[in-house]
């Protein structure tokens, strides 16, 4: 449910969301040129749902802290149950980009990551409604 704000509110939150979203991408796309640990994977995929719901805050910017999350939250496992059919590698051998976006594999670590992705969205989206 929509809380209520005002018009400039919801400027404010949209360029504070484009603002964290270039910080969320350039941080992932740092990860990427790093070796893969466990530790990166775990960070990448926690960024991944703060990364969608800062797009889902520049949409939407009137949506509360935990519908927003709730969204985030569960377009990601909709994109990790999507790898375990043929779909994303389809798409993946056709835009070789788009492994950014769908991965190469389903990964039930993922799952457990984007829990405290969604924990870490959810308290950023407080703070910056509060600021």
């Amino acid at each position: 449910m929509p809380q209520p704000t005002t018009p400039a509110t919801a400027a404010r939150l949209r360029v504070l969301a484009v603002v964290a979203a270039s910080g969320c991408l350039a941080l992932g796309l740092a990860l990427q040129l790093l070796d893969r640990t466990p530790l990166i994977d775990v960070l990448g995929s926690m960024l991944y749902v703060v990364f969608f719901g800062l797009l889902t805050v520049l949409l939407w910017p009137r949506l509360s802290p935990i519908v927003t999350t709730a969204i985030a939250l569960a377009l990601a496992v909709a994109i990790e149950l999507l790898q375990l059919t043929p779909v994303p590698a389809a798409i993946v051998d056709a835009a070789p980009v788009s492994r950014l976006l769908f991965g190469s594999a389903f990964d039930a670590m993922d799952l457990a990551a984007y829990l405290g992705g969604a924990v870490l969205l959810w308290a950023l989206l407080v703070l910056l409604r509060r600021s």
